[in-house]
């Protein structure tokens, strides 16, 4: 890895086609208080190419982020999950929820679907050995880990009808968000949909156009959603707060002399533990967002291309944007596709105003 301007560090580790999607392992701790163990976090990406890696990341130890495992696949890759440290799943545009290995380099098909895979989740504490998956054919079905199934794929626990085409996903507090064509926004609690359980959101995005990404915010009350039309929205899991207090606002914007506002669609978010927020865009910025003061409280330096996927680690101390063109223009050069791991070096990128005035205070 080496470093790049504030950016972070990127991975020397270049993609052949467009990154789909960049996710960490859980785990208790991103480093140790000295940086002198040798446990990493593990992070990974799926891409267009077909590609499934995997990474170790180190806070305290700056450029210690390497590939540890690579899976090529036959079809576009379009999301993944970490099941556990050692095993990772992922949607295929095949139709197929693959569940690799790391340890043994085993590739087995888990689950299937009548058309592309574009979401795939795993809540272990509220659902253990449960993959959810959710596709443009209008379902989100639940395959079991422990027991093999008919055919060439798992055991399906439950599958539930959608009303539009799964674009989007996100497990926060026990809740799986899904966004789908139509603006259509539902949630449910993971420990519910083995037994069929009714959503417990289901509405419209309060914003007019495509929903790009949901995510849920870690503290469980709200969740926000982007759009391809330089908008965020934050909406409430409660349908009388989401009434009063629902909010949105433009980002990723810029203006042109040209010819005038050039919109770019967001792409990414991600919520810190913290719960303020990241997002990234089709103009190549990432900023960080303190939802509860409506403010922006820090934007990293211009990355070479669209950022297509990003994630914070579990503790909070980094961060991992996907450069990766997203074609939301005609076609033209553009940088390789690469990983970028930024370590969060200062805690006032990430602290809500009101903790920071609090601590100031004391």
């Amino acid at each position: 890895a080496r470093d790049d301007d504030g950016r972070g560090r990127v991975i020397d580790d270049a993609f052949d086609d467009g990154i789909s999607s960049v996710f960490w392992a859980r785990s208790r701790d991103d480093d140790d208080d000295d940086g002198l163990t040798t446990t990493t976090t593990l992070c990974a990406a799926t891409s267009w190419g077909g590609d499934v890696r995997v990474y170790g990341a180190r806070a305290r130890l700056a450029g210690q982020h390497a590939r540890l495992h690579a899976f090529k696949t036959t079809s576009p890759q379009l999301c993944g999950t970490f099941v556990d440290r050692t095993h990772v799943v992922s949607g295929g545009a095949d139709g197929a929820v693959r569940a690799f290995d790391v340890t043994s380099g085993v590739e087995r098909v888990v689950g299937a679907h009548r058309e592309a895979v574009s979401c795939v989740e795993y809540d272990g504490e509220n659902a253990p050995n449960m993959v959810f998956s959710a596709s443009y054919d209008r379902t989100l079905k639940a395959w079991d880990l422990r027991a093999p199934g008919g055919g060439d794929c798992g055991r399906c626990a439950a599958s539930t009808s959608l009303p539009g085409k799964a674009f989007t996903s996100d497990v926060a507090n026990g809740m799986l968000f899904l966004g789908a064509s139509d603006r259509q926004i539902l949630a449910y609690k993971t420990s519910d949909i083995i037994s069929g359980g009714r959503p417990v959101i289901n509405r419209q995005s309060s914003m007019r156009f495509q929903t790009r990404c949901v995510r849920g915010n870690p503290h469980g009350d709200s969740f926000v959603i982007a759009s391809v039309e330089g908008r965020v929205a934050v909406e409430y899991v409660a349908d009388d707060r989401n009434e009063r207090e629902r909010y949105a606002f433009k980002c990723h914007r810029k203006t042109d002399p040209a010819t005038g506002e050039v919109i770019y669609p967001v792409h990414a978010v991600s919520f810190h533990p913290l719960g303020t927020f990241a997002t990234g865009g089709g103009d190549g910025y990432v900023n960080i967002w303190d939802g509860a003061a409506k403010k922006r409280l820090f934007q990293c330096p211009r990355y070479p291309t669209s950022v297509a996927s990003l994630a914070f680690s579990p503790c909070g101390t980094m961060l991992a944007v996907a450069s990766s063109y997203a074609q939301e223009e005609r076609e033209k050069n553009t940088p390789h596709d690469r990983l970028y791991i930024r370590v969060i070096g200062d805690d006032a990128e990430v602290t809500p105003k009101a903790a920071a005035a609090a601590a100031a205070a004391k």
